[in-house]
Order: C-alpha cells, then sequence, then structure tokens
C-alpha cells in the first residue's frame, strides 16, 4: 500500500516562499489533524550552532511551520530537542529557535527534565516526557548525510527525545550498523511521531551531520510516514534505497512500506548526480547466531573493520567535546594531543559529530 510523499521546489529561506512550500507539501501527503490538540515539533539540532553552518534545522521553516499548525487550529505547540552534549546553558539561541519560540508564543521543552524510563526493545531508556504528553509528534529534520547510517532524517532525528549523553550510551549498547539502526526504528515507533517534514531548502553533503559542506537543494519534503521522506531524501541524494540501514530496519519490523506515491515531485527525477555522499561500508546484516554471545568476538570484529576516526592535530583546539561525547572511554588527552585507544573504540563516531572545527576525518 502506497503512501503519499510529497515534495516542493524551495529555492531561499524568505519566509513567505518557505511556508508556501511547507503548505503545499502538507496539504499532499495526509497531514494529521491538529485542530484543538497539543503539538511538538521536534527540529534537529545536533549541536546549538549557528544558522549559517546549516547543520541544525533552519528556524524559518520551523517559524513557517507554526503559523501554519496555528492556521490549522492547533491548541498549544511545543517545541524541544536534546543534543548530544546537553548542557544546563542549552536553550537553542545560536540556531535561532529560541527566538522563534518568543516570536509564536510557542512553549519551549527541556527534554533532560523528568524524562521517563519506556522499554525500548530489551533495553530501558529515557524519553522525554513531553511525548507522552502531546497528541500530536511531528519531527522536522534537516536534509544531511550521515557518517555512520549514511543518511540521516526524520526517522533518525527522533533519537533525539533521548536526552543528552544517554544517547552516546546507546552505540555502546549496539554498535553494528543494523544493530543501532534496529534500535533507531524501535526509538521512533516509540515517540509516537506521526509526521515527518524535512528542510531541504540547503543540504549537507560529505562527511555530514556535522563537518560536512553546505548544498542548495532547494527543497521541502513531507509525509505521514517518515520513512518515506527519508527515502526520497536518499534517493535524491543518489543511494540505493537498500543501502540505508534505517530505511531496511523498518522494512524488516512492519514499520514501513517503502512505496512511496508522489503526488507532486517525483524523487526518481530529482536526483543530484554528484551529490557527495558517505561511502558505503562492507558490513552487512549479522545473522541471529553471530549475535549471540558465543560469537561475540565475531560480530566484534565486523565492526572494527569499520575506520576508526583520525584526530588532526593542527586543527584541534582541544575543546574536549570528543572526549565527553565517547560512549566507550575511548578517548583521553595527552601531552596537548587527542589520543585514541583503537581496541575501546566502537565506531560510532560521536566525536566526529561533536567536533565543532572539523578536526576529526573518518575515511572510509
Amino acid at each position: 500500500m502506497s503512501t503519499r510523499v510529497a515534495i516542493s521546489r524551495c529555492n531561499t529561506y524568505q519566509f513567505d516562499e518557505v511556508k508556501k512550500s511547507i503548505s503545499e507539501v502538507i496539504s499532499n501527503s495526509d497531514f494529521p489533524i491538529v485542530k484543538n490538540k497539543k503539538v511538538l515539533v521536534k527540529p534537529n539540532i545536533l549541536s546549538d550552532s549557528k544558522v549559517e553552518t546549516g547543520i541544525t534545522t533552519n528556524p524559518v521553516i520551523i517559524e513557517a511551520f507554526i503559523e501554519l499548525l496555528k492556521e490549522l487550529g492547533a491548541n498549544d505547540i511545543y517545541l524541544g530537542d536534546s543534543p548530544g552534549l546537553h548542557t544546563a546553558s542549552f536553550d537553542a539561541h545560536n540556531c535561532g529557535l529560541k527566538d522563534v519560540c518568543q516570536r509564536t508564543n510557542t512553549h519551549w521543552v527541556d527534554f533532560t527534565k523528568d524524562p521517563i524510563d519506556h522499554k525500548i526493545g530489551k533495553y530501558l531508556l529515557p524519553m522525554a516526557n513531553i511525548i507522552n504528553e502531546v497528541d500530536v509528534v511531528i519531527s522536522v529534520s534537516k536534509f544531511k548525510t550521515h557518517q555512520l547510517m549514511y543518511a540521516t532524517g526524520c526517522v533518525k532525528n527522533m533519537f533525539g527525545t533521548i536526552p543528552g549523553i544517554n544517547k552516546s550510551g546507546c552505540h555502546v549498547k549496539v554498535p553494528s550498523r543494523n544493530g543501532f539502526a534496529e534500535l533507531i526504528a524501535e526509538i521512533y515507533r516509540e515517540s509516537k511521531c506521526c509526521y515527518g517534514l524535512m528542510d531541504g531548502v540547503m543540504g549537507m553533503e560529505g562527511p555530514g551531520p556535522a563537518n560536512g559542506n553546505i548544498r542548495k537543494v532547494g527543497l521541502i519534503l513531507g509525509s505521514s510516514d517518515s520513512y518515506l521522506t527519508d527515502s526520497a531524501q536518499a534517493t535524491i541524494m543518489g543511494y540505493r534505497i537498500e543501502d540505508i540501514p534505517i530505511l531496511m530496519a523498518g522494512k524488516r519490523k512492519g514499520y514501513t512500506h517503502l512505496e512511496p506515491n508522489y503526488p507532486l515531485l517525483s524523487a526518481n527525477e530529482l536526483i543530484i548526480k554528484d551529490y557527495k555522499r558517505v561511502a558505503i561500508g562492507k558490513e552487512k546484516a549479522v545473522p541471529a547466531l553471530i549475535k549471540s554471545t558465543l560469537m561475540k568476538p565475531f560480530h566484534n570484529l565486523l565492526i572494527k573493520k569499520r575506520k576508526t576516526p583520525e584526530f588532526l592535530a593542527d586543527k584541534c583546539i582541544l575543546c574536549k567535546r570528543c572526549v565527553d561525547i565517547c560512549p566507550a572511554k575511548a578517548l583521553h588527552i595527552e601531552n596537548n594531543l587527542i589520543i585514541l585507544e583503537k581496541n575501546l573504540c566502537v565506531r560510532c563516531y560521536c566525536c566526529h559529530e561533536m567536533c565543532p572545527k572539523n578536526a576529526i576525518e573518518i575515511n572510509e
């Protein structure tokens, strides 16, 4: 059974153009009823970075979307996220979303306050309690590549409902690409997200999701099936759908059929042939036998085939973000250099995501 995925052209972050494009997308993609309901809008705030870096969902996208939600009769609108290193001072000021909340009288939500434990697969993980208090949850992601998952999007964006440093610990629990993708699929399902909107006006190519290059894409995408929003993104980037672990995890679990219906523009006709993608690794889905305790050494061997991060001393400012975020405690500072203990590294690339100076490279 196919589901509609709407793609609309939007060449600038000029407010009226953005609002018109989002309106066209939601009108053609089975948008949920929000009248008289409480709505959580979940942007992508990997880090509270300046708007011009293209790391976060652009504030114009969020503001235009909030205005449309109000016009559709939404009762209360909440906005929130939790970056990997969520400090007490985090308030989404640098990325422009704090100002959006003030201008639109939208409630800002701190995901680290009073999180509630959820049983996700075999793990007990804390999640932002706001997802239990609203009627509608919407993911508003950014069109970006991803060093571990190849492409990030609306499904992966809901990983942010796991507050702060708790996210990095998930990489130790499930260090393989496919295992991590399955966990993301379960977290997405638990988040109760019912729509995925994507900011593709300006995208990121190369070593995303934080240290890639900004590239104009000129699109806004949306679907009631976030997997399909993400599959459209992957197609436009030039990936095969079967190469994206999160999409395949969702299909294996029966959370999506990955059968898009394009009422407006078709992703197949929008492929950017020279888009700089993250190279596809050799790691395949691990059979159940290998996942067992007896076969764990072989499973670890497959993980260690992935490239370890390379630290560039000439760019490093010793901010310690990589050390603080590392879930395997594989990094420390010695003689003013970042030292990696390769035998401990789980190749999750959290350090790469958090580096503010592009001082970490992953050479697949």
